[in-house]
């Protein structure tokens, strides 16, 4: 995607961490941008800040697991700025506990933030960003947990593997249509937002990362070298499996 000045993007999770860090981006390459947070207050203060340096944003509170609430912020946008081009799929949260020992209520908290959410967003999102005609980006927040399992994150890392898996399909699609749409999915690693306070790079460096695979039309987005080590021995056992096959 060229050219961002004068297009429209929607972020979820817009109020905090790399949500606002991406919104902040965005802004500062010209796109008029709709925040999105379940936190009103927060959004506010951080909508009122940035249109004082003369950003054009616009803020809707939106629970993203509410599919009306959602698809309500992507006709927002069009209303608003007459269409829709770059959808940031970010909002998420995360619990901790043993697989077996995690409430039901547990695992739909996260899943249905950090996976349905997302499935939300590109059934909102995509249609709008499709009508425009021109060229658009779906971006889609992961993490490191959707290519490397994590023991007590399981509601997590399902919710993040399936995140891949749906940003992948969403490609394909897009390419079997011909449509001048791309699809991102961003694995970020210790970052520090208010999930991660001890993470080491900050959100500022996955904003970047974000842009810049919009531009260019990176596929898959790591934004740092955690994990590397034992992401790459996951992906070769897995491939060296096929060789045990027996029959």
């Amino acid at each position: 995607m060229d050219r961002f000045e004068g297009r429209t993007a929607v972020v979820t999770g817009a109020a905090s961490g790399i949500g606002l860090a991406v919104a902040e981006a965005l802004v500062a390459e010209g796109m008029r941008v709709v925040m999105t947070d379940i936190d009103a207050a927060s959004l506010d203060g951080h909508v009122a800040r940035l249109r004082d340096s003369g950003a054009d944003v616009h803020p809707i509170v939106v629970d993203v697991r509410d599919p009306d609430a959602v698809d309500a912020a992507a006709e927002a946008a069009v209303e608003l700025f007459g269409g829709l081009h770059v959808a940031v799929n970010n909002a998420g949260i995360v619990n901790r506990g043993y697989s077996w020992e995690l409430s039901l209520d547990d695992w739909h908290r996260v899943l249905d933030v950090n996976l349905w959410g997302v499935i939300h967003g590109v059934r909102a999102f995509v249609p709008r960003i499709l009508a425009t005609g021109e060229e658009g980006h779906v971006v889609n927040v992961a993490s490191m947990a959707a290519v490397q399992a994590v023991d007590r994150l399981g509601p997590y890392t399902v919710a993040k593997h399936g995140v891949l898996g749906l940003s992948d399909v969403l490609r394909l699609e897009m390419r079997s249509m011909g449509a001048p749409v791309g699809v991102s999915v961003v694995m970020p690693g210790m970052i520090r937002t208010g999930l991660n306070p001890i993470g080491t790079v900050e959100a500022s460096t996955v904003a970047v990362n974000i842009v810049d695979a919009i531009r260019t039309g990176r596929s898959y987005v790591f934004t740092d070298d955690h994990h590397a080590e034992p992401v790459e021995a996951r992906l070769r056992s897995i491939i060296a499996a096929r060789d045990d096959v027996i029959g």
